[in-house]
């Protein structure tokens, strides 16, 4: 579900707490009930960081890992986003991520590559207060995990560094001809491109 926003709340994006902000207000606006259920939303961002469209995705699911992302990024392509942001509520107030949001976040981040629609954060809010995956680090630490990493890129990957190591053989090999022929080891080093260390090791 859309989030109806105000002209004052399509603001352009300069850090987590422009966000954090204009959440806060769209949380405050549920009765007391909608305040103590869970929710998820997505930020889309156009190119120039400017809010384009806020959508509620869950809302009082206990199992935030559940989410799919094909209905997360449906508004994103819908409304040409290139970016988002992930945001969801503690009600407790404890805003610390959970094993679980992690794992949701470092998915969405791979879904986000395989869309062309980049996942720049994930927030966590309450009513006090908000933590920024990509202040504290940890979303950095979740660009660089496998765990959700499509296979086929793997296997690029893995053919990659096979032709990479076929490579190095081969430079061993030609650096190894040149070294019995007597051929000086700067010039080894010049034609095969291994350093002096690795040819004095041959």
């Amino acid at each position: 579900m859309e989030v109806k926003l105000s002209k004052q709340q399509k603001v352009t994006v300069k850090g987590a707490e422009d966000i954090y902000l204009i959440m806060r207000q769209i949380l405050r606006r549920e009765n007391k009930i909608g305040q103590g259920q869970e929710h998820f939303w997505m930020v889309g961002l156009n190119q120039a960081n400017k809010i384009l469209y806020i959508e509620l995705v869950a809302l009082g699911s206990a199992n935030m890992a559940g989410i799919n992302p094909r209905e997360a990024f449906r508004m994103a392509i819908y409304k040409l986003a290139v970016q988002v942001i992930m945001v969801h509520n503690h009600p407790s107030g404890n805003v610390t991520p959970s094993i679980g949001d992690q794992d949701l976040t470092d998915h969405f981040i791979q879904a986000g590559k395989f869309l062309k629609v980049e996942v720049i954060d994930h927030l966590i809010i309450s009513d006090e207060t908000y933590h920024s995956f990509v202040e504290s680090g940890i979303f950095k630490k979740l660009q660089a995990s496998e765990r959700w990493i499509l296979p086929y890129k793997v296997k690029k990957r893995i053919r990659n560094e096979g032709k990479e190591e076929g490579r190095k053989e081969e430079k061993i090999e030609m650096a190894k001809a040149m070294k019995r022929k007597g051929m000086d080891i700067q010039d080894i080093e010049d034609i095969s491109g291994l350093t002096i260390e690795e040819i004095q090791k041959l």
